[in-house]
């Protein structure tokens, strides 16, 4: 039992995410290499979990935010689009729709 703990551990990414952002059509892991693509060569991220089962990307960043509008652009570019994105950490709107 606690080997299985331990890979479930280990198999997720722990990550204290900045933005939560609802991608519209994530609902696979195959979904989801496109945006872990795109997201990753950005040196700004220092972490992402996506979460297929609810259509969530989670982002969290090192210093220095990424834009909105970046973060739209991104998701675009990946095949889908953002429903909404809501900022964890810091006093910004809640939800964010249009740039």
């Amino acid at each position: 039992m606690i080997f299985l703990f331990s890979l479930s551990v280990l198999g997720a990414p722990v990550i204290d995410p900045d933005v939560e952002v609802r991608v519209k059509g994530l609902v696979c892991p195959s979904c989801a290499i496109g945006l872990k693509n795109a997201f990753k060569n950005n040196s700004y991220i220092k972490g992402l979990k996506i979460d297929t089962k609810k259509g969530f990307l989670f982002l969290e960043y090192w210093n220095i935010e990424i834009h909105p509008s970046k973060i739209k652009t991104m998701v675009k570019n990946s095949g889908y689009e953002v429903s909404s994105i809501k900022w964890l950490k810091k006093k910004k709107p809640n939800r964010y729709n249009k740039p």
